[in-house]
């Protein structure tokens, strides 16, 4: 069963940790006013932009954005999980998690085979060097791997090892199930196999550095060449990335990322300076890496062979990648001369030329048509209609406004309508600001007010008790303002951080993150001022929506005497608000 740390343990523990002597530990900070600045440790900048705040116990970038807590900053900048800052926090203030024993139970089961897996590869590592295993080290100078790559990879020999021994199975009895269970070891007709005999050993880690599986690549040339960890509790081979740990260490911010085929691939790309390469386990791409992969940056580049399996797995990731291009997101294809890989490409031409072919990558726009185009000539009415058909339930697939109104543009090009490439820039223009363009800001007092308040936690005692009364579905945001009124009161000294805690994996946790960094222009005297004008303005929109209520029903069914005094006794007041 799985079991939650308690809020209130975890709001005690912000409350009790230094955001400041935290980071400080981590970076250099100097002390401007109030707050505190450094270089930001999440981008490459020359300038100090990186704000930390005693007062809020609250770090924002003025340059990338990047903001939140404690736990926020050891999740961003250590690499670790929730669990883990929590246990770091705990460490540091000297505090108990409650109820440790029970507390995560499947998390802690994970830790062990994480353990087990780092173990293992320190074995495989030392095997590398090792004289009776000069066939490993034989084999990745033929491939010119460097020494120093093969560190940061952390690549491994797997020979014959001492620990499936009987005697070494009799004493070690747990650590040999947990090799069983991580899938490095299995049985056989009752007897321990080695599944990676005479293999050299690639770990497979996560984003956080944590080994949670192995590929292997026989150092004989025995089939299979490649073999992969099994599926264990901690690996599944759908959701893992080659080489994704490394591009986070080695890049402040990922701009882009290159997917190739193999572990090779990767390490030469790494090797000759291009540090944002990684590799999927297995040819077949599916929705759950794309969403992954376009949440870690908003550029891909996918780089294939040129034969028919290359093209038609091209195709096959376009397809599925189109319900995920949003505006910003840019969806590239490098084809490489049949039967290479980048990793005997650069080998062959050199780096040089293989930047070449990242730099003229063929956008997904044009590889849509050319395709679409080879089964279709246009040459007649019918095969048009086919064309626009296929290509238009395409484009309808994408969810970005802007790339969609481009691609039907596109789309008409091809076909020749002249009437909508004559549209004049002055209708492309306003076609353009009407999609850019977000939902009428209505409700901008509400921001105001949930930003005010996030930032300023004390404004809550300025706000009065009769706007609880309102609960005016009609007004957005309101609710979410009024809880979080409720959580300043309850929790008096509370601060910005421990505000977005609270909300931490709610669905208003992205509201609230994005308020409590939202820059009001307001000069720091006035915030109380401006705070209570937006109060008022809640109070007057609430006036309106009955006003709108009531005019909308005496034109449909009538009112009755009441309400038509209950009419007039609004007009009266928004007359007398509009007045002033």
């Amino acid at each position: 069963m799985l079991y939650k740390i308690p809020k209130s343990f975890i709001n005690e523990l912000l409350l009790n940790t230094n955001i400041v002597e935290l980071i400080s530990s981590k970076i250099d900070v100097i002390k401007k006013g109030k707050n505190y600045y450094s270089i930001c440790p999440f981008h490459n900048e020359k300038t100090p932009s990186f704000s930390i705040s005693f007062e809020k116990q609250f770090y924002y970038c003025f340059g990338c954005h990047v903001h939140g807590n404690a736990i926020d900053f050891l999740i961003n900048y250590e690499k670790m999980n929730f669990i883990e800052s929590i246990k770091e926090l705990s460490c540091l203030n000297g505090m108990k998690i409650p109820n440790k024993n029970v507390i995560y139970k499947k998390y802690y089961k994970k830790e062990k085979l994480y353990n087990v897996l780092k173990k293992i590869s320190e074995k495989y590592q030392e095997n590398i060097y090792k004289k009776k295993n000069k066939i490993a080290i034989k084999y990745l100078k033929y491939r010119k791997i460097k020494k120093k790559i093969i560190k940061i990879f952390s690549i491994g020999y797997s020979n014959n090892i001492k620990i499936i021994s009987k005697n070494y199975v009799k004493k070690n009895k747990k650590f040999i199930k947990n090799l069983i269970k991580s899938g490095i070891l299995y049985k056989k007709n009752n007897i321990i196999q080695n599944r990676f005999m005479e293999r050299i050993m690639f770990p497979i880690k996560n984003s956080k550095g944590k080994i949670n599986g192995f590929g292997a690549r026989s150092a004989t040339n025995k089939n299979p060449k490649y073999l992969n960890s099994p599926e264990t509790s901690i690996f599944r081979k759908k959701d893992n990335l080659y080489g994704i740990f490394e591009v986070y260490k080695y890049n402040k911010k990922i701009k882009k990322l290159l997917i190739v085929e193999g572990y090779f691939d990767v390490i030469t790309l790494f090797q000759n300076k291009i540090k944002y390469a990684i590799s999927i386990l297995g040819t077949s791409i599916n929705t759950h890496i794309i969403k992954k992969l376009f949440n870690i940056c908003n550029t891909l580049i996918y780089c294939y062979d040129g034969d028919y399996a290359g093209k038609k797995a091209s195709w096959k990731t376009l397809e599925i990648s189109l319900p995920y291009i949003r505006d910003e997101k840019i969806l590239k294809f490098i084809f490489l001369p049949r039967g290479e890989d980048p990793d005997s490409i650069i080998k062959k031409h050199g780096i040089k030329k293989f930047k070449n072919r990242i730099k003229n990558a063929i956008p997904m726009s044009s590889l849509l048509f050319k395709k679409l185009l080879k089964k279709n000539n246009l040459s007649n009415p019918e095969e048009k209609t086919i064309f626009s058909r296929i290509a238009i339930s395409m484009i309808e697939k994408i969810p970005g406004k802007i790339t969609k109104f481009f691609l039907k543009k596109m789309l008409a090009d091809k076909l020749g309508i002249l009437e909508i490439n004559e549209i004049n820039s002055k209708k492309i223009k306003k076609k353009l600001i009407n999609i850019y363009k977000k939902k009428k800001k209505k409700y901008i007092y509400i921001k105001i007010l949930i930003g005010l308040l996030v930032q300023n936690p004390n404004l809550y005692t300025v706000i009065p008790s009769k706007i609880e009364n309102l609960y005016n579905k009609n007004i957005l945001g309101l609710n979410i303002f009024l809880k979080i009124k409720k959580i300043c009161k309850k929790y008096k000294n509370i601060k910005t951080g421990q505000i977005l805690e609270l909300y931490r994996n709610s669905k208003e946790y992205y509201i609230i993150k994005k308020m409590s960094v939202w820059n009001h222009m307001i000069y720091k005297k006035k915030i109380k001022n401006v705070f209570l004008d937006s109060i008022k303005n809640v109070f007057k929109k609430d006036l309106e929506f009955k006003q709108d209520y009531l005019i909308n029903k005496e034109r449909t069914k009538g009112l009755t005497k009441k309400e038509k005094i209950k009419l007039w006794k609004i007009n009266k007041k928004i007359f007398k608000k509009y007045k002033k």
